[in-house]
């Protein structure tokens, strides 16, 4: 994709996120390489501005976990509670949850559960689970050939249409071409995928 020497190949790979200042860096140097690159090679253009928003969406993350103690205290879920809840989640993505199942998780009531969710989290216990089997999806899609019906199963998804359909509605673009955009930039000349 880029020379070593070009800038951007540069900020590609000093995108470790180990710290704010570095990732601030790095966002810096891949949106320079976007706007230099942006008539000459719009390709390397639009695979910094990718980079640059995968390292955003990574730090809203990691930020959003840290905001939850703070939330707690205003009346949101404790800390081990939101830990808990977010590992159940994570680790049985595949299957259909009950709002009432995560609730007897923190021992809490559902209704009550449903409420210092949402002020945990930012969002309902349904909208965050959508987002994590997305989240899941994509992943599968970067690291692996399965069929978007395999992966959608894989995710807790009814099917492909169902898939696609949540997709869209939450990146922005179908899975398929999603997934185009994702193995072509990560293609290098050495036939390595890369990040």
């Amino acid at each position: 994709m880029f020379h070593a020497s070009h800038p951007a190949a540069r900020a590609v790979s000093s995108t470790d996120g180990s710290s704010p200042c570095s990732s601030n860096e790095t966002l810096v140097q891949l949106l320079a390489a976007a706007i230099t690159t942006f008539d000459s090679d719009p390709d390397t253009a639009k695979a910094c501005v990718r980079r640059a928003a995968e390292l955003l969406i990574v730090r809203k993350n990691q930020e959003g976990h840290r905001g939850n103690e703070s939330l707690a205290l205003r009346g949101g879920l404790a800390p081990w509670q939101v830990k808990r809840v977010a590992t159940y989640i994570d680790s049985h993505i595949d299957s259909q949850f009950r709002v009432a199942d995560l609730a007897c998780i923190v021992r809490l009531s559902t209704s009550h559960f449903c409420r210092v969710f949402r002020q945990s989290f930012g969002e309902t216990p349904f909208a965050y689970i959508t987002r994590q089997r997305i989240r899941r999806a994509q992943v599968i899609m970067r690291s692996s050939v399965d069929s978007l019906s395999q992966i959608a199963l894989d995710c807790g998804m009814y099917d492909h249409a169902h898939l696609t359909r949540v997709f869209r509605k939450i990146v922005g673009i179908n899975p398929s071409a999603w997934r185009r955009q994702f193995t072509t930039l990560g293609a290098s000349g050495d036939g390595e995928k890369r990040p």
